[in-house]
């Protein structure tokens, strides 16, 4: 079972250091109220437009995940997120977002109509979306460390995922746990603003984890992490 031993050696480092990264970078915290309150302004807007203002809306939308996972890849790559790179992060990555929500998109409007034309449309609904959430779930680390076209960064996901969902999926629910209880918990005034701070410095802890999880499993074989580990790799 050396396999076991290297890949619990994989979540050690892929935390440990997710967790220097996240405390070292704590003012990204501070970005996750600004992409709130750009979404809610935005909300107002695109409530008087009409059609235009939900093409606005995802936008918008669109926008800020580009800019947090930027910041991510900054954290992972460098160690330090600057207000520099903060800027140059609002428009990093938003046209592989909007490819990549837009093919998903299409698929749904598609198959949604046909689907629900059975008895048991909404429950084959439910299971495509929890397929697409399995198969695509690596999409946001391939959009900033792969480079890929939109439909590249889908094959690539269900690439990687079919590969190493072994490795992946127990971190990433052991994480998404850790922030689910933090962000649960019902606290009132200082006490809430408080707990949505460590909420959104746990949200770049977990990425970032993610992140560095993705760089060890993409491109490597369990026998080859094995091996790497009994020589103290």
């Amino acid at each position: 079972m050396s396999w076991v031993a290297s890949t619990l050696a994989l979540y050690q480092r892929a935390f440990r250091q997710a967790a220097v990264l996240s405390l070292r970078n704590w003012p990204v915290l501070g970005t996750v109220f600004v992409y709130t309150t750009v979404m809610g302004a935005s909300l107002v807007v695109a409530g008087a437009l009409g059609i235009l203002g939900g093409i606005l809306l995802s936008l918008v939308w669109a926008a800020c995940v580009g800019s947090f996972l930027y910041l991510v890849e900054m954290m992972i790559r460098t160690g330090r997120v600057s207000l520099a790179d903060f800027r140059r992060s609002m428009g990093a990555y938003l046209w592989d977002v909007v490819g990549v929500t837009f093919i998903l998109w299409v698929v749904f409007v598609v198959l949604t109509p046909i689907l629900l034309a059975f008895p048991q449309g909404p429950a084959i609904i439910l299971g495509l979306n929890l397929i697409v959430f399995v198969l695509f779930n690596a999409v946001p680390e391939l959009i900033y460390l792969g480079h890929c076209s939109s439909l590249e960064l889908l094959g690539e996901s269900y690439t990687f995922i079919t590969e190493n969902w072994v490795e992946w999926f127990p971190a990433n629910i052991a994480a998404s746990l850790l922030l689910g209880l933090v962000s649960v918990v019902p606290l009132t005034g200082v006490a809430a603003v408080a707990q949505t701070a460590v909420a959104a410095l746990l949200l770049y802890f977990v990425m970032v984890m993610r992140g560095l999880l993705f760089l060890e499993l993409h491109g490597s074989t369990r026998r080859g992490r094995a091996f790497r580990h009994r020589m103290g790799g």
